[in-house]
């Protein structure tokens, strides 16, 4: 049989930057972060002996082939694939890993940390091994870290593997824990009412911007480290609404949210997220940037009986914009009858190419 499996990505109303070092270390950091149903995928099914190991993406048309997998050379466009599997798979050899996304790659909704959590679950149960959603999530955020040496925080993996809305505590000299919010009656299906997913055209290099947030991060009379501290007392509150129904409560906490991230530093904004933000604000009551910003998606809170106006809106500057549903089930994992051999075959080509 084939294993499958799936992990979503997430959205970061509030926090999002606190997670990362070396604020998180130093200061302890919060971060309210929500699973919704757009997905990263991993299909693996093992080959005859001598196969070799074979890698394919379907979002970059791109392959991978080696007699055994530790002959895979690291790197390229497929490194981050290849730095999972070498780490997961270790000494198995003779199968294909197939990956897909429902989102367009560096667009700011953690797709990175929902594949490898999603190369995680699938590898794990292909070598029948068992751990929770937080362990995995863990461990898929040490191979970005340790194995592949990105720079980053550790909420795109929770927001991954644990669904649903969730409080990600990073604890002051390291480690984090992640708590499902209990969301007051009412509350999800009014996000989901009313919350739009605006992809803005742009991109962002999450890691790039890490390091442009750790350089000023660095510097003497920085406005950077205020700004994470006033991110973070957002996320808390944030929160504490949430689970109380305080909608204008968790609205407040969103926009504070939206003009700390940009003053952590100028690689945070953008004229485009200025433009989109300016066309759309009769419409809206909050809105975000989602991840590290300086592009990608924004996520948005639209007024009563505003709805489509702004999805016009955003339209008509060339947007793309996608509803909200909330994620509730996390990364999963199940089994799948094999590939028919002509598309194995097809598959297996493909990766050789």
């Amino acid at each position: 049989m084939k294993i499958c499996a799936r992990a979503p990505v997430r959205i970061d109303p509030a926090g999002g930057g606190t997670d990362a070092p070396p604020y998180s270390i130093e200061y302890g950091g919060c971060v309210v972060n929500i699973s919704v149903a757009r997905y990263s995928y991993a299909q693996l099914q093992w080959l005859e002996p001598g196969a070799g190991s074979h890698i394919y993406s379907l979002d970059l048309k791109l392959g991978a082939w080696a007699p055994k997998l530790e002959s895979l050379k690291p790197g390229g466009k497929l490194g981050f694939i290849k730095g999972f599997v070498k780490r997961l798979l270790k000494e198995r050899n003779d199968f294909l890993l197939m990956t897909q996304s429902d989102v367009p790659v560096r667009t700011g909704l953690g797709g990175s940390g929902a594949m490898g959590v999603a190369l995680v679950t699938a590898c794990l149960k292909a070598t029948g091994q068992q751990m929770d959603q937080a362990q995995v999530a863990l461990l898929a955020n040490e191979i970005e870290r340790s194995d592949l040496a990105l720079a980053g925080g550790s909420q795109d993996s929770f927001g991954a593997a644990v669904g649903g809305a969730k409080k990600i505590i990073l604890h002051k000299g390291g480690g984090a824990t992640c708590t499902r919010l209990t969301l007051a009656p009412g509350v999800a299906e009014q996000l989901e009412r009313d919350v739009l997913l605006i992809y803005t055209g742009g991109i962002h290099l999450s890691a790039t911007i890490h390091e442009d947030i750790k350089k000023s991060y660095a510097m003497t009379n920085s406005p950077t480290i205020a700004a994470m501290d006033r991110l973070k007392a957002a996320a808390f509150r944030m929160a504490d609404a949430l689970e109380a129904g305080n909608i204008p409560e968790f609205l407040e906490s969103l926009n504070d949210s939206r003009q700390n991230h940009y003053a952590l530093h100028p690689s945070c904004d953008s004229d485009t997220l200025r433009r989109f933000f300016t066309k759309l604000g009769p419409f809206i009551d909050g809105g975000k940037t989602c991840g590290a910003g300086g592009g990608g998606f924004v996520v948005v809170v639209t007024k009563p009986g505003y709805k489509q106006v702004c999805l016009e809106a955003a339209e008509s500057l060339g947007g793309m914009v996608w509803p909200c549903k909330i994620d509730d089930q996390g990364a999963i994992g199940w089994e799948e009858a094999d590939w028919s051999g002509a598309t194995l075959a097809d598959l297996r080509s493909r990766a050789r190419l």
